[in-house]
């Protein structure tokens, strides 16, 4: 059950920071231990050839940590309202880079 929500989450966080882009989301994505596995070959690789991999371990660590915020607390303390939701918050964020 968990496991479905968070693949759900990730679906729609995909889903909502490629719309703004005006691209579709990914159709397919690899599991995280798979890709671990194949950018530590890959970075050892280069290593032993003397050159540096443009992807490396601690990318994939980076991408893929588990970070949970809850913003009651600041809500709450400084009666902060949120003014966007997902959506409307990616698409201002990408509009604005844009320009």
């Amino acid at each position: 059950m968990f496991l479905t929500a968070i693949s759900m989450l990730s679906k729609e966080l995909s889903l909502q920071s490629a719309r703004p882009l005006g691209r579709n989301p990914p159709r397919f994505s690899v599991p995280v231990g798979p890709a671990r596995f194949m950018v530590g070959l890959m970075e050892d690789t280069f290593r032993l050839v003397g050159r540096k991999s443009h992807i490396r371990r601690d990318t994939i660590e980076k991408y893929t940590e588990d970070i949970a915020v809850d913003s009651s607390l600041i809500q709450k303390e400084l009666g902060f309202v949120p003014q966007y939701d997902l959506r409307a918050g990616w698409e201002e964020t990408i509009r604005e880079m844009q320009e």
